[in-house]
């Protein structure tokens, strides 16, 4: 066989090789909407208790748990909805151009406003970010956000789960943090 020959064969093969390790590394997850026939693609992550989901219209990442077996795009296609149906958790997506140019202190006073002032667990600020978390009985909330002040965007991601199952929420909404990189960050 001629060198030709060869360095075809070894470029078809390592070609195959790519493109079989590529889609062992996304996945998609079915769509929660019974009529729709949407699906989210999502990647492997480090963790492999975890989806990494990546937005490429603003351009961020975070981790979600596998146990989110559902999913749906955003109707503007700047976040997404995944679900837990076993324990009925909810993790949410989102990014947004900052328009108004809010202040980080005037989007957390309006997040806390619209969920109707609730007594907070948490309320973290940072100088373009904010963590705040409460409960409300049967169900917790953590929210937390980053204010790109250079590109006059924010990013965000949301769990909704059972209090009873706060130590387990715990654990997820931490390796969410650390995983969460927010739109104009470099990685």
């Amino acid at each position: 066989m001629n060198m030709k020959k060869i360095a075809l064969v070894l470029a078809g093969i390592a070609c195959v090789a790519g493109s079989t390790s590529f889609a062992a590394d996304t996945m998609t997850i079915k769509s929660s909407n019974r009529d729709s026939y949407a699906e989210v693609l999502v990647y492997k992550a480090k963790d492999g208790d975890y989806y990494q989901y990546y937005n490429s219209m603003y351009g961020y990442v975070v981790d979600i748990p596998k146990s989110a077996t559902q999913a749906d795009m955003n109707e503007g296609g700047d976040g997404c909805y995944f679900q837990d149906p076993k324990d009925d958790a909810l993790f949410m997506t989102y990014a947004a151009k900052n328009a108004l140019n809010f202040s980080i202190d005037e989007l957390c006073n309006m997040d806390i406003g619209v969920n109707g002032s609730p007594e907070l667990t948490m309320n973290v600020r940072t100088k373009n970010s904010y963590a705040i978390a409460w409960t409300d009985g049967a169900k917790s909330y953590y929210h937390e956000l980053f204010l790109n002040e250079k590109n006059q965007t924010y990013t965000a991601f949301s769990v909704v789960y059972p209090t009873e199952k706060k130590d387990k929420y715990d654990k997820i909404i931490s390796h969410m943090t650390r995983s969460f990189v927010p739109n104009g960050v470099k990685m």
